[in-house]
């Protein structure tokens, strides 16, 4: 066949076929073949493993998509690359592959039958007690999840867990560091504290006018007034480039039936998780939890265990080793015990099915989207338009006037969008206004800054008219602001100086008492708290000396003091009363010696996996990752 082309190639219908061939691939399908290629070479490679660029990106969405709902919007895509979230969902990627990796060098695996088993017994996938192939293949559906890949996760999820459960179970402190541990921090000591308040300490000397103006000079810094702007702006904001680009409701509504199968929301479930550090706890828990008791009720009568309510949440909000159980369960339906650092009991008191956005719903994201797929030949336009006109000598005011575009002039500027009074410019800043405030601090004075777009957002051009440079303001008109400041450090660090002399002198608890009575400040005894306390969030603040003294203060010998800076603006003297007994419950004890098993168990787990990075050869493509992070 090859052998017919090359001695017909010359001929004029050969090279016609040929030419036709080359464009319908053009047209049907190089384009996705060549998209297919790229988007399925691996990013990371572990033995015969690997994560492509489209599995890695849809991680990635995953994983935005998850924090974006946690914090409600409030971060953006850009500080979510700042934060690094790219190289923890890799480094968890690469995590499963090199134990995935490991467990088939070692030959381990789940046999069907086991595995049958496990599925089998989930409730969701049963009706009156018994497993029903319908619901199972319902659930998956609802999930937009293949039977494989269920069967997959499933088989991987028993595994490793299997595993590392088999490493860490051993990884226990010897008692006498576990009892030694557990003494050090429930045995509580009894303190006395000295509080302190420097706005109520007296100054020996009042100022002198030469003092007032050398502190003034000293600490310039802290009177600097900010650089200030005068802008003029132009902003094509969406409601702007719908009317400019003719853009109506009718387009919307048309945009939005044709993409309708594509906007919907993900399932999202209410979900109460109850977790015991005890198994014993756990399991009466999940026999009252059985029988209708409320978790908070449970809770009261099993105590120590740590009731969590999330709210509504989609499945990638879910901890990965609880997901797949949780969200196969029926609305009112517990979990068994889950173990993992604890025992834990999810139930599900609500579920939000699957659904179609309506239309008011994803009104202003199409609307946004029109905008941005049409604005582009009407950008140039006004781009050019206003170019040429600058170029001829008009202002920007100008321009804008004759092109019928709003102009807006904005006078006293800062950096941090507040005008010269303090009080914000924008109200509730959008990423275009953001985007404004720091493009007027990167033009020059008498010049603008050309077309800026904000996709999703609109555009904009401003020209700065006016820089007033950042100077500290003269003596004279801040003379009383000085003043006050000066009596302020003067009244702080003489109550320092009353403080370390305080804690000095004290050589009892008589003497601090009265040393207390002598310079007129407040005592209070017997504060009993352990290491234990400190971290408790029940405990009143006036309970408990300053974060910056905890540890030392655990190291005071009886009757003896140290001082230090508190948060209420003045200074503390702690002093240790007595060495008390341990008041802490056999149930806190055995908590903490669990929390610390736990905190073992995970970091040999931690420690398993890393050092199975070591013997098995993780590949990363570190260019085909920055251009896929660009």
């Amino acid at each position: 066949m090859l052998q017919v082309f090359r001695d017909h190639a010359h001929k004029w219908f050969v090279k016609v076929l040929l030419w036709l061939i080359v464009l319908s691939f053009g047209l049907w399908g190089i384009g996705d073949v060549v998209y297919k290629f790229f988007a399925h070479r691996p990013v990371v490679k572990v033995g015969k493993h690997s994560i492509s660029q489209e599995e890695l990106s849809h991680h990635l969405q995953k994983e935005n998509a998850r924090i974006h709902d946690m914090t409600k919007g409030k971060i953006t895509a850009q500080q979510l690359k700042s934060l690094g979230i790219h190289t923890s969902v890799i480094n968890r990627l690469v995590s499963q592959l090199v134990l995935t990796d490991e467990l088939e060098r070692m030959g381990l695996g789940v046999s069907d039958d086991v595995l049958k088993d496990q599925i089998h017994s989930i409730p969701a996938f049963q009706t009156d007690g018994k497993f029903d192939g319908n619901k199972f293949v319902s659930v998956l559906h609802q999930q937009s999840m293949s039977e494989r890949t269920f069967l997959k996760e499933a088989r991987y999820s028993m595994l490793s867990q299997q595993f590392l459960s088999s490493v860490a179970l051993g990884a226990n402190l010897p008692e006498f560091y576990k009892n030694a541990l557990v003494e050090a921090l429930t045995h509580e000591r009894i303190f006395t504290l000295v509080e302190i308040d420097a706005t109520k300490v007296s100054i020996e000397h009042p100022a002198t006018a030469e003092q007032i103006e050398s502190f003034y000079e000293q600490f310039k810094t802290r009177y600097m007034l900010p650089e200030l702007r005068n802008i003029t702006l132009i902003v094509l904001d969406n409601a702007a480039m719908r009317a400019l680009l003719g853009i109506t409701d009718e387009q919307i509504r048309k945009s939005y039936d044709d993409q309708k199968e594509n906007l919907k929301y993900p399932e999202r479930r209410n979900i109460k998780r109850l977790t015991y550090a005890q198994e014993d706890k756990a399991k009466k828990a999940l026999e009252m939890a059985k029988k209708g008791t409320a978790f908070s009720k449970i809770l009261k009568e099993i105590p120590g265990g740590e009731l969590e309510e999330p709210g509504l949440i989609v499945k990638e909000q879910m901890p990965e080793f609880a997901a797949d159980a949780v969200f196969a369960l029926e609305s009112g339906k517990t979990t068994k015990i889950i173990q993992m650092a604890g025992f834990h009991i999810f139930q599900v008191t609500k579920i939000e099915k699957p659904r179609t956005a309506t239309f008011e719903e994803a009104k202003h994201e199409i609307e946004a989207l029109l905008i941005q797929e049409q604005k582009s030949g009407k950008l140039d336009e006004i781009r050019s338009q206003i170019d040429d006109a600058i170029a001829a000598g008009q202002t920007l005011s100008d321009v804008g006037s004759k092109m019928k575009l709003t102009v807006q002039t904005i006078e006293a500027l800062n950096a941090q969008g507040n005008n010269a009074e303090g009080k914000p410019v924008f109200t509730k800043p959008t990423a275009l206004q953001v985007a404004i405030v720091e493009k007027a601090f990167t033009v020059e004075q008498g010049l603008d800054s050309g077309f800026v777009d904000v996709p999703g957002h609109g555009a904009f051009i401003l020209s700065v008219n006016k820089v007033s440079p950042a100077h500290a303001p003269a003596f004279a008109d801040i003379s009383k602001k000085v003043h006050h400041d000066w009596e302020a450090e003067q009244k702080l660090e003489a109550a320092s100086k009353l403080a370390t002399t305080i804690a000095s002198e004290a050589k009892s608890l008589t003497a601090l008492t009265s040393l207390a009575n002598k310079h007129g400040v407040t005592l209070s005894s017997n504060h009993a708290v352990s290491r234990m306390d400190l971290g408790k969030s029940d405990r009143k603040s006036s309970d408990i000396f300053p974060a910056s003294l905890a540890e030392k203060a655990f190291m005071l010998a009886p009757e003896t003091a140290i001082a230090g800076r508190n948060d209420k603006g003045g200074f503390t003297v702690v002093m240790l009363q007595k060495i008390g007994s341990s008041k802490a419950t056999k149930e806190e004890k055995q908590n903490l010696v669990n929390g610390l098993n736990n905190m073992i168990q995970e970091d040999v787990s931690a420690a398993t996996i890393n050092a199975l990075k070591e013997q098995h050869a993780v590949e990363i493509n570190q260019e085909m990752l920055t251009q896929m992070m660009e």
